[in-house]
């Protein structure tokens, strides 16, 4: 009974935890001291000793817990999880891409794939002309953000004809060089109604390439309700790269990607509608400053002074632009940009007006017209053209040799002058032209 009763006054055993908060004097007091000491080494037993030899036991398993357990654990017995040193996201090296660039490649290049079937009247077809293939620079490379810059495709695109059939969509594949499968667009109409807009960086970013040369490409409509899916256009894109702009240094991989348009150049465009006269063209870097001239017979004609100003030049102004999604460094010649200038001549008339007697009226004047382009103050383009003797602008046959004939609408060679174009590949309209599918029957430089 005895033992019994000491066992009670013994208080209750507590929580690990909170025996780490005992003051360290009673922890002395009671396992450290002398006294407790003494206890255990003198005749006789005691309850007293009993006491104090547990207690001694108690408060040295209690200093080994402590000193152990307190740096891994906070109040309430919640663990503290260790933190691993996070580990460098290496740096992809380029040559890891499947797709290799053009520089190093040693295979010919891929040529478009079998050509669409001829569609039939009625269908929708695509705009040959207005089809635009262009990389979207990412500041990343397949979701990481670790300085190296990759790519995905956009394409863009305008249609002729009823439309989309119910139930039907666009869309666009883009291979690898070689042909391998990359991605594949979806495309949703663009926001002022001319045309689609195919791939979403959203979608894609996991999808970028570090990988240059010629993508070959294909648009298809697919309608799950007839079952069919039909390949409307293929074509094949030159893609090249520069680094950005800035003071990086020369081994970094923070690359601007561009289609090269140099095919561009040389091809010009002469049509008329609404009975305005108006001529397309294309240059290379920035665009302001641009005027068409118009000289019939070795004079300039449409152009005349009334109140004081000038009439007659056109004021050109690009219509389609291709310029990287980043800033391009000084390795890209002219920025790495190219523009359609549309150029209305507004004193040119198919009909005479008898309220603007100063207009040229080319019906009443057939014959061989000639187009000069200034730009700054310099002569940078010059195209020609014909009117025959019902009005209309003769057929040279290109547009028509190629299925993309129009009502007084032509294709014409463009003699690019001069050097603010800066260094072009001025063979490229021979095989790249609207993305591999060269103008038959066309020449350049013009005779």
């Amino acid at each position: 009974m005895a033992w019994e009763a000491m066992r009670t006054r013994v208080p209750p055993r507590k929580h690990p935890t909170e025996l780490c908060n005992v003051p360290a004097r009673a922890l002395e007091r009671a396992g450290a001291s002398g006294q407790a000491r003494t206890y255990l080494y003198s005749k006789g037993t005691t309850r007293k000793m009993r006491k104090h030899v547990l207690l001694a036991l108690a408060s040295a398993v209690i200093a080994a817990f402590c000193c152990q357990s307190v740096p891994a654990q906070l109040p309430g017995g919640l663990k503290i999880p260790k933190l691993s040193k996070p580990k460098p996201t290496p740096t992809p090296a380029e040559t890891a891409q499947p797709a290799p660039s053009n520089e190093t490649r040693t295979a010919a290049q891929p040529s478009p794939s079998a050509a669409p079937p001829q569609p039939t009247a009625g269908d929708t077809t695509l705009i040959n002309t207005r089809i635009r293939f262009w990389p979207e620079t990412l500041t990343s490379y397949q979701g990481n953000y670790n300085d190296v810059w990759s790519w995905i495709p956009t394409v863009k695109f305008t249609t002729q004809g009823p439309g989309l059939p119910s139930g039907a969509h666009y869309y666009v594949e883009v291979a690898q060089p070689g042909g391998a499968p990359w991605v594949k667009l979806k495309c949703v109409g663009n926001a002022d109604g001319t045309g689609y807009d195919c791939g979403n960086s959203n979608d894609l970013e996991k999808e970028g390439t570090l990988a240059t040369g010629v993508f070959p490409f294909t648009v298809k409509m697919r309608n799950p309700l007839d079952g069919t899916d039909k390949m409307l256009f293929t074509g094949r894109a030159k893609v090249e790269k520069v680094l950005t702009s800035g003071n990086i240094p020369p081994t970094s991989k923070q690359f601007v990607y561009y289609t090269n348009q140099d095919w561009n150049l040389p091809i010009g465009q002469v049509y008329i509608a609404n009975e305005h006269l108006t001529v397309r063209f294309w240059l290379r870097g920035e665009t302001p400053g641009v005027e068409a001239h118009l000289f019939y017979r070795g004079q300039e004609v449409g152009i005349f002074e009334k109140y004081g100003y000038q009439y007659g030049a056109s004021r050109c102004s690009p219509d389609i632009e291709y310029r990287p999604t980043r800033d391009a460094g000084a390795g890209a010649p002219q920025g790495a940009k190219w523009a359609r200038m549309n150029c209305p001549f507004e004193t040119i008339r198919t009909e005479p007006n008898p309220n603007s007697p100063d207009w040229h009226i080319i019906s009443a004047n057939p014959g061989e017209y000639e187009v000069k382009v200034l730009r700054n103050k310099r002569l940078t383009r010059v195209l020609k053209f014909s009117i025959g003797s019902d009005g209309h602008i003769v057929d040279n046959g290109i547009a028509s040799g190629n299925g993309m004939a129009g009502d007084n609408f032509i294709f014409v060679p463009v003699l690019v002058v001069g050097d603010l174009d800066g260094v072009w590949d001025r063979n490229a309209w021979k095989t790249d032209a609207f993305y591999g599918h060269a103008l038959k029957g066309f020449n350049w430089p013009p005779q």
